[in-house]
């Protein structure tokens, strides 16, 4: 897996007011939960997109609310609340113009990711109804951005002080699997989903199987998943014996990325039965993979919530392909 962007950036902060303003470079159909602002339009940017900019703006700059404008607006989807999103992101200080800190922009780093519209940070409201190859300023302050007392006061920071950002989103991905109901099949863990996509799993009241299963829910209309593809996904994982999930993504609030390779082949790959579970689906589809033992983890190299021997049932919702 590739390294994440720097923690400062990952930090919690405040969500911005919502409001029904549209401005260029948003959908029509879509309501930012961002408003559009007069700080933020006095922020200007130089450089090419998807690489660290050169940002000017007056200073100090001033901002009593979050609010953002679209600087380059881009000729990608608009983002629906609820959409998995990377991006590249510059925060500097309002008070001085002074760049703060940045996610990596390159291809060997992961981007910052986001659900538009969740209430993780003020990131995931400002990507809500942008389009997709946009260049976005917000401006708010550093209480807003990265939380009260999260910056040293002694190091000259107040929680009041403007904070300007600059945002390329790059990515847009499905919320959840969406597609084609399957006709479900014996012996396979039931699935319940919530209005969310959440899955819910049920076991058959029986032994598990010896061979690996693969069933699709739902399938999904688009790109077919290939070997070595970086597959974004939203998953859950059972024990077959226990019931119990012992691990899953839609409970850390963010989805993954994989490889669809196995580790047998790639260090960076997955559990083999996982991967021959991805391979060949589409993107849209939801999937349930059981793995017995042997196509599952190597005796001794499972993590600790994975005892050796278990049968591993996995959801998966598979939201894209990552270029």
């Amino acid at each position: 897996m590739r390294s994440f962007a720097p923690a400062l950036i990952l930090t919690t902060a405040l969500v911005g007011s919502l409001t029904a303003c549209t401005t260029p470079g948003f959908s029509e159909a879509c309501t930012p939960a961002v408003p559009p602002g007069e700080a933020a339009g006095y922020v200007e940017t130089s450089g090419a997109f998807g690489s660290p900019p050169d940002v000017s703006f007056p200073t100090p700059l001033r901002t009593d609310s979050t609010q953002q404008a679209v600087i380059d607006a881009g000729e990608g989807s608009a983002i629906a609340p609820g959409q998995i999103v990377d991006f590249q992101v510059s925060i500097f200080n309002g008070v001085d113009g002074e760049l703060l800190t940045q996610s990596a922009y390159d291809s060997e780093s992961a981007p910052v990711r986001r659900t538009a519209g969740s209430d993780t940070d003020v990131f995931a409201d400002v990507v809500q109804c942008a389009q997709v190859g946009s260049r976005i300023a917000a401006t708010g302050t550093i209480g807003d951005v990265f939380g009260s007392g999260a910056l040293d006061p002694a190091l000259g920071f107040r929680d009041g002080d403007a904070v300007v950002v600059v945002l390329d989103v790059e990515a847009a991905y499905l919320s959840q699997a969406e597609g084609l109901p399957q006709l479900g099949r014996t012996g396979v863990p039931a699935v319940v989903t919530t209005p969310d996509g959440v899955p819910g799993v049920t076991i058959p009241n029986e032994g598990p199987p010896s061979e690996l299963v693969i069933h699709t829910l739902t399938l999904g209309q688009g790109a077919s998943v290939a070997e070595n593809d970086r597959v974004v996904l939203h998953y859950t994982g059972v024990l077959w014996n226990t019931q119990r999930v012992f691990d899953s993504s839609w409970d850390r609030g963010a989805a993954s990325t994989f490889t669809a390779t196995s580790f047998e082949n790639d260090p960076n790959g997955i559990v083999p039965g996982l991967a021959e579970g991805l391979i060949g689906q589409t993107v849209g589809s939801q999937v349930v993979v059981v793995i017995p033992p042997e196509f599952g983890y190597p005796q001794g190299q499972a993590p600790a919530s994975v005892p050796d021997g278990s049968t591993m049932v996995f959801v998966v919702d598979i939201l894209g392909i990552e270029d």
